[in-house]
C-alpha cells in the first residue's frame, strides 16, 4: 500500500514537472514564431496600399501564415483556434505604425491523470468535492514592433587617412593598398545607402589624421571659431621672428580647428559643443609666432612712407634665404621680404625666398612634405552620390593618428545644435537648414557613425619640424598636456597612447549616451603585442553592442561595409 501511494505521488510529481517543461517549450516556440511573424508582417506592409483599411484582412492572413511557417501545427499538443490569433496596426505610414501580434492556445496536462480530476457539484474521482481540475493550460505570447518606412538616416563616415593607409592590408598585394580598399568600400556603401529612390538618408564624410579639416563646410567667419589663433595653437617651427615682413597674399586659414580648452587648466571635454558655446574653437596655424607677423606697409619703396603697421596670423610668410636687405630703413642680418615682389634696384633681381604655409595645406615650399592640415576636407551630410564619391576618391594617406579627433567631428555632423536652423550662419553650410534633424522630434531618426582605423592612436614624436603631440586638433595647447576632467585622465599626456585611448572611450560613451549608434572597424594586420591588443579593445569598447568588426583585407572591408548597410533598417521589435 505504501509503495502504491509513494509511486503515485512520484509519478504525479514527474508529470507536473513534464507539464512545466512542455509549457515553457511551447511558450518559447510560440514567442519565437510570433517575433518572426511580426517583423515579416511589418515588411509585408509595403505590399499594401492601405494596410490599415481595405487590405487589412489580407495582411492579417499573411501575418498568420508567417506565424504558421515557424510554429508546427499541434506542437506538443497545442491547440490554437483562429480566433485566438490577433494582428493589429495603429498609426499611419507618415507618422509611424505600431504592429501588434498576439496568440494563445492550450496544451494538455499529464498531472490530472495521476492526481485525479475533481468533478463539479460534489462528485469527484478522488472524492474531495473540490472545484473542477482543468485538463489543459493556456499558453500565450505577444509583442509589438514600430515601423516607419520613410525613416531618416544620418550617417557620418569617420575614416582614417593616416600614412599607414599607404600600406597593403595583407600579403595579397593584388587587392591594392589600404587607402584603395577604403575608397572602394566607402563608395559601395554610399551607393547602397543612397541608391534607392525616395530614401531619406544622408551621408557625410569625416577624414581624420591628428586633425580634421572642416574646409568650406563651416564658415570661418562664424561664431563657432575665434578668428585669431592664440599662443596655444600656433607653432613656428622655422624659428622666424615676427619682425620680418610677410606676403599679404595667400589663402589664409586652411580649415583645421583646435578643440576648445576650458579654464586656466585648459581642460579638454568629450563634448559636441554648439557653435554658440564659449570658449569656442580656434583656427590651427602652422609656422606662426605667438605674437603674429608684423606687417609694415609703405606707400612705395621710393618714398618709404608707412601707411600701416599691424600684426597678422593668417598669411603665408615668405622670407629671403640668402644675402641681406635694407628696405626703407629696415635692416636685418636675416633678410626680409620685399613686399612689392620686385627687384630691389634697377637691374637687380630679388634673392631666393622660401614660403612657409601657416595653415599647413599643400606643398608651398617644394619640399614634398605635406603639412599637418594637408587632409581631405569633410563633406557635410548630403544625398548626392557623386559629391560623396568625389570626396572619398580624393582621400590621401599622410600623417599620424588621433582617433577621438575624428569621432568628435563625426558627432558634430549628426548633432542638431550645429544645424543652420539652430545656429544660423554659424552652423554647417547646407541647402537644407534642418540638417542635422532635431533629435527629439524627428520620427524614426537614426544617427549613425562608422569609425575606421588601421592602427592605434599615435600622435607622433616631439622631434622634427612638427611636434605633433603638442600641436594638433585635439591638443592645441602648445605642449603635450591632456587634462580631461570628465571621462578621461585627469593628468594625462598627448604622448601617452593609453591616455588618448581613455579619452577616446569617453568620447564614444558620450556619443552613445546621446543615442548615436557607433560601428567601429579595425583594418589590416594587427599584431599580438599589448599595444595592438589595446588598440583593438579600445575600438571594440567604442562600438555599440555587437557593432565591432575587423577587416583583414580589402575584400573583407567591402563585405563588412555592405553588411552594415544592410543593418541600417528601422523596423524593430519594441516589446
Amino acid at each position: 500500500m505504501m509503495f502504491a501511494v509513494c509511486a503515485s505521488l512520484m509519478f504525479g510529481v514527474m508529470c507536473t514537472a513534464l507539464d512545466a517543461i512542455d509549457y515553457e517549450m511551447t511558450q518559447a516556440r510560440m514567442q519565437m514564431a510570433l517575433d518572426v511573424a511580426t517583423i515579416s508582417a511589418g515588411v509585408d506592409l509595403a505590399h499594401y496600399a492601405d494596410a490599415a483599411g481595405k487590405d487589412s484582412s489580407a495582411w492579417k492572413a499573411d501575418a498568420r501564415a508567417f506565424y504558421n511557417g515557424n510554429m508546427p501545427k499541434g506542437y506538443l499538443g497545442l491547440i490554437m483556434p483562429d480566433a485566438n490569433f490577433n494582428a493589429t496596426i495603429n498609426g499611419s505610414p507618415a507618422t509611424g505604425q505600431t504592429i501588434q501580434l498576439s496568440a494563445s492556445g492550450s496544451i494538455p496536462l499529464l498531472a490530472p491523470i495521476f492526481f485525479g480530476k475533481n468533478l463539479p457539484n460534489g462528485g469527484s474521482d478522488s472524492g474531495s468535492g473540490s472545484p473542477d481540475t482543468p485538463d489543459t493550460t493556456t499558453v500565450s505570447a505577444g509583442n509589438s514592433a514600430f515601423r516607419l518606412p520613410q525613416s531618416t538616416l544620418e550617417l557620418a563616415l569617420v575614416l582614417d587617412n593616416t600614412g599607414s593607409m599607404k600600406d597593403y592590408a595583407s600579403t595579397d598585394t593584388t587587392q591594392g593598398r589600404k587607402i584603395d580598399g577604403l575608397r572602394s568600400a566607402a563608395n559601395a556603401l554610399v551607393s547602397s545607402v543612397l541608391g534607392q529612390s525616395g530614401n531619406r538618408s544622408y551621408v557625410g564624410l569625416v577624414p581624420f589624421t591628428t586633425m580634421v579639416n572642416v574646409g568650406a563646410s563651416l564658415a570661418s567667419s562664424g561664431s563657432w571659431l575665434t578668428p585669431a589663433a592664440s599662443d596655444n595653437n600656433s607653432y613656428n617651427s622655422a624659428g622666424i621672428s615676427s619682425k620680418y615682413q610677410a606676403s599679404r597674399t595667400g589663402t589664409g586659414w586652411a580649415g583645421c580647428p583646435v578643440e576648445p580648452r576650458v579654464g586656466s587648466a585648459k581642460q579638454l571635454y568629450p563634448k559636441a559643443y554648439a557653435p554658440a558655446d564659449s570658449p569656442g574653437f580656434t583656427p590651427f596655424y602652422y609656422n606662426v609666432p605667438p605674437q603674429g607677423f608684423k606687417i609694415t606697409t609703405f606707400d612705395n619703396k621710393t618714398n618709404c612712407t608707412v601707411t600701416s603697421v599691424n600684426n597678422v596670423l593668417n598669411v603665408p610668410l615668405t622670407y629671403q634665404t640668402n644675402g641681406s636687405t635694407n628696405l626703407c630703413g629696415i635692416v636685418t642680418s636675416t633678410p626680409i621680404y620685399d613686399a612689392w615682389g620686385q627687384p630691389l634696384a634697377t637691374g637687380k633681381t630679388p634673392p631666393s625666398t622660401t614660403t612657409w604655409d601657416q595653415n599647413g595645406s599643400g606643398d608651398p615650399d617644394g619640399s614634398s612634405e605635406l603639412r599637418p592640415c594637408s587632409i581631405q576636407p569633410v563633406q557635410f551630410l548630403t544625398q548626392d552620390i557623386n559629391t560623396l564619391n568625389s570626396a572619398i576618391n580624393q582621400m590621401q594617406a599622410n600623417g599620424s593618428t588621433i582617433i577621438p579627433t575624428g569621432l568628435l567631428w563625426g558627432w558634430r555632423m549628426v548633432s542638431s545644435a550645429w544645424s543652420p536652423q539652430v545656429s544660423g550662419s554659424n552652423g554647417w553650410i547646407s541647402s537644407d537648414a534642418n540638417l542635422p534633424r532635431p533629435e527629439a522630434t524627428t520620427q524614426g531618426l537614426q544617427r549613425v557613425v562608422i569609425v575606421l582605423t588601421d592602427g592605434e592612436n599615435d600622435p607622433g614624436t616631439a622631434n622634427g619640424i612638427m611636434p605633433s603631440p603638442s600641436f594638433n586638433g585635439l591638443s592645441g595647447v602648445g605642449n603635450s598636456t591632456l587634462t580631461a576632467p570628465t571621462g578621461g585622465p585627469t593628468n594625462g599626456s598627448m604622448t601617452s597612447v593609453s591616455d588618448i585611448n581613455t579619452f577616446q572611450l569617453s568620447v564614444c560613451n558620450a556619443m552613445k549616451n546621446e543615442g548615436i549608434t557607433i560601428y567601429s572597424i579595425t583594418f589590416g594586420t594587427y599584431g599580438t603585442d599589448s599595444a595592438s591588443k589595446q588598440a583593438q579593445q579600445t575600438m571594440q569598447s567604442c562600438a555599440s553592442p555587437g557593432n565591432y568588426y575587423h577587416a583583414p583585407t580589402n575584400a573583407a572591408l567591402t563585405s563588412i561595409f555592405q553588411q552594415i548597410a544592410g543593418n541600417l533598417g528601422i523596423l524593430r521589435l519594441t516589446r
